[in-house]
């Protein structure tokens, strides 16, 4: 059977020279039957908790309010930070990715099997519980990368329709819309070729973007979808060579925009970090401290304040924690931490809620989680 994470797992696995790491595969195929009741974990540790497993995705309403999700050996994991202590709920099916509205409007999405075939996965935080809530399975495998919502009536998920039960197939871009009542599957042009959707992000009921690629199996490019309050319409970017993928995706207002992945056009993957300024988007030159950099999510907070991360692979076989940080002008490296000595540690999502409060997860090995906080001064586990 196949590992359905995407092309964002493929490109940073073959990239770094690494080996997967899965966790407890029986427990995980569970996932596919109904999910057990929640159970939940408080500790109050020196530095921050480290699970076993991997965290994908983060995002927060306030410095007492961040979310954190991704897979643990039950299946998936939801953690909350409440401002002073995180606590981690075991779920046993799989969570890609967070939006979190306001402290009682909150999506975590993935899918309920970590293998083909899967269902596509949205569950609700309504302040006091989370229920999940049904969502369509277009071709009958499908799963979630990403979600935001701006409202109780507005969210959007994307990812990728697989190419059917047991198999991987050629994948197909996926959109899904909630109003307030049920998710539908929304309309757009399909590319020419197979591709899938990474990160999405909504401004209001009327603006959103989603970002992806396409045909991650050859000649591959940008995928940039932009909705007008009535229809999806792709967009371009001009990428140098051609072959970019983009893999997150921020917005801080209609005029700000960020889209951030990596290029392959060389024998290195580069980073790439895209902005759009209301009207068109453009290359911003990013750092690229090893050689290598792969960058996986973006958030902003405002004009002069915004964070991507990834991971650097200085081509000896490890990989290493990426943290890039916007002050208005430019990109710049900033040191984070590495808990491993060598193998695999990655940043794959990062919100930042002030200039002075910043959260990244991750993992090391596929096999524990990361979770470090920017306090203005220094990144710190």
């Amino acid at each position: 059977m196949h590992e359905h994470r995407s092309h964002k797992l493929v490109v940073l696995i073959a990239a770094a020279g690494l080996t997967l790491l899965t966790l407890a595969p029986a427990g995980i195929a569970a996932a596919a039957s109904k999910a057990r009741a929640a159970t939940t974990r408080s500790q109050v540790p020196a530095t921050y908790p480290s699970w076993a497993g991997r965290f994908y995705s983060v995002a927060g309403t306030s410095a007492h309010d961040v979310w954190a999700v991704g897979l643990s050996a039950a299946g998936g994991q939801i953690a909350h930070w409440n401002g002073s202590s995180w606590s981690d709920y075991d779920f046993s099916d799989g969570y890609q990715a967070v939006a979190a509205q306001s402290s009682t409007n909150v999506w975590a999405v993935g899918g309920t099997s970590w293998f083909y075939p899967t269902r596509t996965l949205a569950r609700h935080w309504n302040g006091q519980t989370w229920t999940r809530v049904p969502t369509p399975t277009p071709g009958g495998s499908a799963w979630f990368n990403a979600v935001a919502a701006t409202s109780s009536t507005n969210a959007w998920a994307v990812g990728c329709i697989c190419g059917g039960p047991g198999a991987e197939g050629s994948p197909v871009p996926m959109i899904e819309h909630w109003n307030g009542q049920t998710w539908k599957q929304q309309h757009f042009r399909l590319p020419r070729n197979s591709g899938s959707f990474d990160g999405v992000a909504a401004i209001s009921a009327r603006n959103a973007w989603a970002v992806g690629q396409t045909n991650a199996g050859g000649p591959s490019g940008a995928l940039i979808e932009h909705w007008n309050g009535k229809q999806w319409r792709r967009t371009q970017a001009n990428i140098p060579g051609g072959h970019g993928f983009l893999q997150g995706v921020a917005a801080a207002g209609p005029d700000n925009v960020w889209a951030v992945g990596y290029t392959n056009t060389g024998p290195t993957y580069q980073s790439l970090i895209l902005h759009f300024n209301g009207t068109r988007w453009s290359v911003v030159p990013s750092p690229n401290p090893t050689g290598q950099t792969n960058l996986w999510d973006v958030s902003a907070s405002s004009r002069r304040n915004a964070w991507a991360v990834g991971y650097t692979n200085p081509n000896s076989g490890s990989a290493g924690t990426a943290a890039f940080h916007w002050n208005g002008k430019t990109w710049t490296a900033v040191p984070s931490v590495n808990p491993s000595d060598g193998g695999l540690d990655a940043l794959l999502g990062v919100v930042a809620i002030s200039r002075s409060d910043a959260w990244a997860v991750g993992t090391t090995d596929w096999a524990s989680t990361i979770i470090e906080h920017w306090n203005g001064t220094a990144w710190n586990t």
